[in-house]
C-alpha cells in the first residue's frame, strides 16, 4: 500500500486501522501520522511559549502607559508615540 504523504509503497503492518470492523486503513503510514501529531502539539508549545512571553515582558513606563515589548523596536516605537512625549512633558 501507498502512502499518501511520503509517497513509499509499505505492507500493510505499517498502517493503521482507521476502522477495524470494515477493514478501513488510514492513508498515511503510521511514522507520518506520529509526525503530524508532533506537529500538532509543536504548535500548541509555541503558542503557550508567545502567551509566557506576553505575560512576562509588560514594560510599565514611566509616562503611565503599560505595554508588551518583545525587542526594542517596541520600546523604541513607544517612546517616539505623541502621548508619551507629551505626558513626560507634563509632569516637568
Amino acid at each position: 500500500m501507498e502512502c499518501t504523504k511520503c509517497k513509499k509503497k509499505l505492507e500493510f503492518n505499517h498502517f493503521s486501522y482507521k476502522d477495524i470492523k470494515n477493514n478501513i486503513f488510514y492513508l498515511h503510514c503510521d511514522t507520518c501520522r506520529e509526525k503530524i501529531k508532533m506537529q500538532l502539539n509543536k504548535k500548541k508549545i509555541e503558542m503557550d511559549f508567545y502567551n509566557n512571553i506576553k505575560l512576562t515582558k509588560i514594560i510599565d513606563c514611566e509616562c503611565g502607559k503599560k505595554y508588551i515589548a518583545f525587542r526594542d523596536y517596541h520600546i523604541i516605537r513607544h517612546e517616539n508615540t505623541k502621548m508619551h512625549i507629551k505626558n513626560l512633558n507634563n509632569k516637568k
